[in-house]
């Protein structure tokens, strides 16, 4: 007895099957990442912020520098303005940082004030790499995350801190301007979706060259924020620890404070 054959015409029916299953698994994960950016990106969207802030830098020898700040930002991710004024230690204190967003395609506008020079120091886009004042974070590290500057897909879930957390890539578009960085995976507290973990890839780095975590959530007025930041940078061995005070949201802001000629006001406001 002959074995009956398969038809041809159906296993090009399942195999267009299979594919087109994949093809919409795909898609759907990539839309979910970008779902779950903008709903995050909406939950914590505010007006304003401000906060005074200490850190320390350790080296890999172990050696401490601790520097005070205080922050004010306008907007949020794609669309903030952002103004640094750092207060202390005596060599560090009045230098400015401000730094602007520019529309998509277009990295954001950064200027350094130092006080022993009286004036501003725009920062070039080849210059996004260098510390930012003797920090582990380097002036991209320095604006907001944008979704909408990167391909976006959903990897799986992981525990981050014993919270269940989305885990997402970041790639950056090449039409958005340059980044210091080939990709970024994104760890996503699930519940509150809040960032709680960043891994940042160097060009040609197969593993993370520095890793950012946030930690001591707590609610203050209304918003989930995370008061301590740490930085570190595993080529380096270095890590810097930033603790978050004085924290304000929605506070109206004075006409001015993000322009260059505040920026260049010793000492700040």
């Amino acid at each position: 007895m002959q074995k009956e054959k398969t038809p041809v015409g159906i296993i090009t029916s399942l195999a267009l099957v299979s594919f087109l299953t994949l093809l919409y698994t795909a898609t759907a994960w990539c839309a979910d990442a970008r779902a779950l950016l903008k709903e995050s990106e909406n939950r914590h969207r505010t007006k304003t912020q401000q906060y005074a802030g200490n850190l320390a830098v350790v080296n890999k020898e172990g050696k401490v520098r601790k520097k005070g700040w205080k922050s004010f930002r306008q907007g949020y991710a794609g669309d903030a303005k952002t103004l640094t004024r750092f207060t202390d230690p005596p060599e560090v204190k009045g230098v400015g940082f401000l730094s602007i967003s520019r529309t998509p395609g277009q990295n954001a506008d950064q200027w350094l004030y130092l006080p022993s020079m009286k004036r501003e120091r725009r920062i070039a886009t080849q210059d996004r790499d260098a510390s930012f004042v003797g920090t582990d974070f380097n002036y991209e590290d320095m604006e907001e995350f944008d979704h909408e500057k990167h391909k976006v897909a959903l990897q799986g879930e992981q525990t981050v801190d014993g919270q269940p957390c989305y885990v997402i890539t970041a790639i950056p578009l090449e039409s958005s301007g340059k980044s210091v960085y080939e990709k970024r995976i994104l760890y996503l507290r699930k519940d509150i979706l809040y960032l709680l973990r960043e891994d940042l890839y160097l060009k040609e780095n197969k593993q993370p060259s520095k890793i950012f975590i946030l930690s001591d959530l707590q609610h203050v007025d209304g918003h989930w924020v995370a008061k301590k930041w740490e930085m570190s940078d595993l080529k380096k061995g270095s890590k810097t620890t930033v603790i978050l005070k004085e924290i304000a949201f929605d506070k109206p802001q004075p006409a001015g404070r993000f322009t260059l000629q505040n920026l260049n006001r010793e000492g700040g406001d």
